[in-house]
């Protein structure tokens, strides 16, 4: 399916909600919608993990992508996150003390607020005997946790960001969409466009039709 065949559904699904009378429906609204009700659904895959939901997810999965290194300090290395990241998947990195070098890490991811019990715990604190460490993840970047060693590279595995819908002219609301084949096959794409006939009806106050998101969440 291309845009514009999405687009076209969209206002037709609108029209049966019946919500087209008084609400008039931009190419600029539907774009915000499309791609809000897209990340929506991917995020609810992903949170369901649902073997005949898969075949979606495969497609935005990104393994063992190198992260660059941003800024190292006594206690912890930052990488930064690709520009493209959703949510994670897995976490590897390899750190050197010494003569000791590329030794692989088992990590965990912790909450920024536990991380002064963590680092004051001998039980918990990063420890290169043990190749045991946890990291953060916040404002676009992995911060690796260290004592006595260096992280010198990281790999992540993640679901990217599913490709996001656009204008041909962004500063201009009447602009044409750019028309190109959407992503995910149309079964997919369907139950995103009528989340994203919700999203108008719900931002339009309009409570007859306040129950349809939980209709789509129930089909996926």
């Amino acid at each position: 399916m291309t845009t514009n065949e999405a687009y076209q559904k969209y206002i037709i699904e609108l029209q049966a909600n019946g919500t087209t009378d008084n609400i008039q429906s931009t190419r600029s609204r539907f774009v915000v919608n499309y791609n809000k009700a897209q990340n929506k659904v991917i995020e609810w895959l992903i949170e369901r993990k649902n073997e005949d939901d898969n075949r979606y997810l495969q497609s935005i999965k990104k393994i063992d992508s190198k992260l660059e290194k941003n800024q190292t300090s006594e206690d912890k290395d930052t990488f930064l996150l690709k520009s493209d990241y959703f949510d994670f998947i897995n976490l590897n990195a390899f750190a050197t003390s010494g003569k000791c070098r590329n030794q692989r890490f088992f990590l965990k991811e912790v909450k920024s607020e536990n991380l002064n019990n963590l680092l004051d715990d001998y039980n918990t604190k990063p420890s290169f005997k043990y190749r045991e460490s946890f990291f953060i993840i916040s404002d676009n970047l992995i911060t690796l946790f260290k004592e006595d060693f260096t992280f010198d590279t990281a790999y992540l595995s993640y679901y990217r960001y599913p490709k996001q819908i656009k204008l041909e002219n962004l500063e201009n609301p009447d602009s044409e969409l750019v028309d190109e084949i959407l992503e995910f096959d149309d079964k997919l794409i369907d139950r995103i466009i009528t989340l994203a006939a919700s999203e108008h009806s719900l931002n339009a106050n309009d409570p007859k039709y306040a129950a349809l998101k939980q209709q789509v969440l129930q089909k996926i």
